[in-house]
C-alpha cells in the first residue's frame, strides 16, 4: 500500500499546504530500517519538508534518548509481527508522553490500528513512505500545536449507538440518552449528537429542530476548512442541552464518506462538548467501523425478537473481529413489555448474545410516539414515566462505566 493513510483518503497537498509545512517549526524525526529510510531521503530532498531528521534503525532496536529530545513529531516503523517492535511503541510513549507519535506500517488491519491507538499512536502512515503523506502529517501536527500550545486537550466521552435491525428504536434511545447525559454533565457543555445515518436520519425530526444552517454533509465536504468555527455554525440547538449535527438533507452514497474527515469532525465535537453521541446507520462501512473503534462505548440496541437477536450476534462478531474490546460494548434491550408470560426475556437475550445486559427500556409506544410526533423529549411530556426512569438508569450506569474506565 502506498500514498494513502490508514486513517483515511488523503489528497495531494495544495500550495498553501506546502507553504505551511515550510514555515512550521515542527521537527520530524523518522526512525525506520535502512531499506525504507534511503528512498525517503531521496524523495524528501525535493520537498519543502526541511526540518526532517532520518534515523536508520532496526524495527525492534531501542531508541536512543537523543532521537527523542528535540523532536516535535516522531514517525517510527512498527512490525506488528515482532513483539519487541510493538513493545517499543509503548516504551516511547512512557518516556515521552507528550510527543506526537505516528506509526509507519507495511499494511495494517483495523484491529492493529486499534491496538496502536491504545498505545498512544495518534496516526498511521504506510510503508514504503510517501512524502506527500508525510507532509500531511506534519501539517496536521503543526495545526494541533498552534491551536492548543502546551496544553493537553480533554476529549469528551464518545458513545456510539448502533441498531441490531432497523426499527428497533436505536434513534429513540440515542436522543433520549443524549438529553440524560447533558442533564448530568458537570462541565455544563451539554451533549452533541451526530446523525450518521446518511439516508434515513431522523434525529432532527425526533427533537423537533431543523438543519437550516447546515448538516453532516457540509462538514464532511469541508476538507481543510473543517474547524471549531465551522462546527459551531452548522450545529442546531435542541432542548435539553442537546446540539445536533443533522443527517444530510439529500441522500448521500454510503461510500462517499472519508474516514479521516469524519474522525476529525468527531474529535472537534469531543473538544467542544461534555459528551458526544453518534447515531449509526443500519449498514456497516469502513468509515462507520473507524468511528466505532474510536468510541469509548458502543451501545447496541436490540428488541425481544428473534430477528433482532440474530442480527445482534452478527454485529457483536463484527465488532470483535475488528478489535473492539468486549468491555466497550453495552447491550440495551428496548421495548420490553412487563407481562407474566413472555416468549423471550432478558436472561434469554444475555444467554443468546453471550454478553451481559446494561439495561432495558419499557415499552411505552403511545407516549414515545406522541413525544416524537411533537418533536419533544419524552421527559418533556411525562418525566415520571417508566420509560424515562429506564433511560435515567441506563444513563447513570453508563456514566459510571465511563468514569471507571477513565480512571
Amino acid at each position: 500500500m502506498s500514498g494513502r493513510s490508514i486513517m483515511g483518503n488523503l489528497q495531494l497537498p495544495t500550495t498553501r499546504f506546502a507553504d505551511s509545512a515550510v514555515r512550521s517549526d515542527c521537527r520530524v524525526t523518522v526512525i525506520a530500517t535502512p531499506a525504507h529510510i534511503a528512498p525517503l531521503a531521496a524523495a524528501a530532498a525535493a520537498t519543502p519538508l526541511a526540518d526532517l531528521r532520518l534515523a536508520p534503525l532496526a524495527c525492534d532496536a531501542p531508541v536512543p534518548e537523543a532521537l527523542l529530545g528535540d523532536a516535535a513529531l516522531l514517525v517510527i516503523e512498527v512490525d506488528p509481527d515482532n513483539a519487541a517492535s510493538m513493545r517499543r511503541v509503548g516504551e516511547i510513549r512512557a518516556r515521552s508522553p507528550d510527543l506526537p507519535l505516528v506509526a509507519a506500517i507495511d499494511g495494517a488491519s483495523v484491529s492493529l490500528v486499534r491496538a496502536l491507538v491504545r498505545e498512544g499512536v495518534s496516526d498511521v502512515v504506510s510503508l514504503p513512505f510517501d512524502v506527500q503523506e508525510m507532509l500531511q502529517v506534519v501539517l496536521d501536527t503543526a495545526a494541533r500545536r498552534q491551536s492548543a500550545p502546551g496544553q493537553k486537550q480533554r476529549l469528551a466521552p464518545l458513545i456510539s449507538v448502533a441498531r441490531s435491525i432497523g426499527g428497533c428504536g436505536a434513534t429513540t434511545v440515542a436522543t433520549q440518552l443524549a438529553a440524560d447525559l447533558a442533564a448530568h454533565d458537570p462541565s455544563g457543555r451539554g451533549t452533541a449528537i451526530a446523525d450518521l445515518d446518511l439516508q434515513y436520519g431522523s434525529v432532527t425530526d425526533f427533537l423537533g429542530v431543523s438543519a437550516a444552517r447546515g448538516d453532516l454533509a457540509d462538514l464532511l465536504r469541508a476538507e481543510d476548512r473543517l474547524d471549531e468555527e465551522l462546527i459551531r455554525s452548522v450545529i442546531t440547538r435542541a432542548s435539553g442541552g442537546i446540539s445536533v449535527v443533522s443527517a444530510p438533507a439529500e441522500i448521500m452514497p454510503l461510500e462517499s464518506v472519508d474516514s479521516a474527515q469524519l474522525l476529525r469532525m468527531i474529535q472537534l465535537l469531543r473538544q467542544e462538548f461534555g459528551h458526544v453521541v453518534l447515531d449509526f446507520p443500519p449498514d456497516w462501512t469502513s468509515w462507520a467501523l473507524s468511528a466505532a473503534l474510536a468510541s469509548d462505548t458502543i451501545l447496541l440496541v436490540v428488541d425481544l425478537s428473534v430477528a433482532s437477536l440474530r442480527q445482534a450476534r452478527r454485529r457483536l462478531d463484527l465488532f470483535r473481529s475488528v478489535g473492539v474490546e468486549r468491555q466497550a460494548i453495552e447491550i440495551v434491550v428496548n421495548r420490553v413489555e412487563k407481562r407474566l408470560f413472555k416468549t423471550i426475556d432478558l436472561k434469554d437475550v444475555s444467554d443468546t448474545l453471550g454478553h451481559s445486559i446494561l439495561g432495558s427500556v419499557s415499552l411505552d409506544a403511545p407516549l414515545v410516539s406522541a413525544a416524537q410526533d411533537q418533536g419533544q423529549l419524552v421527559s418533556d411530556l411525562r418525566d415520571k414515566s417508566r420509560f424515562c426512569r429506564d433511560i435515567a438508569q441506563i444513563g447513570a450506569l453508563l456514566r459510571e462505566r465511563l468514569r471507571t474506565r477513565g480512571d
